[in-house]
């Protein structure tokens, strides 16, 4: 495996545990939620996390970390783990907070999964990335929406 390959591989196995933290993230969200609109979109965002982890690792085991087609040094260039940088809560945090950080992580994500339907050359990879980029970015909206009706409702 060359290094490349070992650092996608890396990024996959990285951008699993970012997509089980978001499954905890909604479920713990949705347990504090206080209306049940809130409560329910939620739960349904911690059940498509899920259904992206599902999808990660089936690339990953099927090679996905040999189809792209860049250097050592253009990876370097693309900061991808910058995307899947972990933004802090603690359990003061107020809804709007959290839903701060949800609108960040899924709007990293969406960035993350762009780039690498960019970078593979796999058309069955490319497809699961740019779904995969496509959802996080519906998450990144309904967040928002939720994000309006909740904290700036007269607007």
């Amino acid at each position: 495996m060359t290094d490349v390959q070992s650092a996608f591989e890396q990024l996959i196995s990285l951008a699993i545990e970012r997509e089980v933290e978001a499954y905890e993230f909604y479920n713990n969200a949705a347990q504090r939620a206080e209306l049940k609109s809130s409560q329910k979109l939620l739960q349904e965002l911690a059940k498509q996390e899920e259904t992206h982890k599902k999808k990660l690792e089936a690339a990953l085991e099927e090679g996905v970390s040999s189809t792209f087609d860049i250097s050592a040094d253009e990876l370097e260039t693309k900061h991808l783990r910058d995307y899947l940088a972990d933004v802090p809560l603690n359990e003061d945090s107020s809804p709007q907070d959290v839903l701060v950080v949800a609108i960040k992580k899924e709007n990293n994500a969406h960035e993350f999964y762009r780039i690498l339907s960019d970078m593979t050359t796999h058309p069955g990879h490319k497809a699961v990335f740019e779904m995969l980029a496509r959802e996080e970015l519906t998450h990144k909206d309904r967040l928002e929406r939720l994000y309006d009706e909740l904290v700036q409702p007269d607007m």
